[in-house]
Parts: C-alpha cells; sequence; structure tokens
C-alpha cells in the first residue's frame, strides 16, 4: 500500500512540474497556485467552528496544499469528511 501511495505522489508531483513547465510564467504560476493551496488550507481552518470540519496543520498537508493546491485541499477534505482521517 504504501509503495502505491509514494507512486501516485510521483505522479501527481511529475504532473504539476510538468504543467507549471507548460506555463509562459513557470514560477509566477508556482507562487499562485501555493498561494491558492495554502488559502484554501486557512480557509477551511478559520470555518471549522461552523461546519465542523477540520484539516490539521502538519508538514503533510502544508505539503499537499502547496504542491497540489486547490486540488489536494479538496481530497484532504473528502478524506477528513468519508474516512475521518
Amino acid at each position: 500500500m504504501a509503495i502505491l501511495l509514494l507512486i501516485c505522489g510521483a505522479v501527481a508531483i511529475t504532473a504539476v512540474t510538468f504543467a507549471f513547465s507548460r506555463a509562459e510564467h513557470p514560477w509566477l504560476s508556482a507562487v499562485r497556485s501555493a498561494v491558492t493551496g495554502i488559502g484554501a488550507l486557512f480557509f477551511i481552518n478559520i470555518t471549522s467552528s461552523a461546519t465542523g470540519c477540520y484539516i490539521a496543520v502538519n508538514s503533510r498537508t502544508v505539503f499537499i496544499s502547496t504542491v497540489l493546491s486547490l486540488p489536494g485541499v479538496l481530497a484532504l477534505l473528502v478524506m477528513k469528511i468519508i474516512f475521518n482521517y
């Protein structure tokens, strides 16, 4: 199972890197994506008192939200809701 997760992570990072390399301004696109992901994670944690859903802030969740941006945060949210992870 751990090997499968590592393979999925490597594929995701490769896809993100490829997408940023195709952009006109790759560094600016990467920074915008990272800010969007961190902002979404912050927003979910700020509204946790109203929604009851909180995503712990640790090195893994910050890495996922920074590299995968909004889709990564949504994946964390789905895992939290469905699997109570």
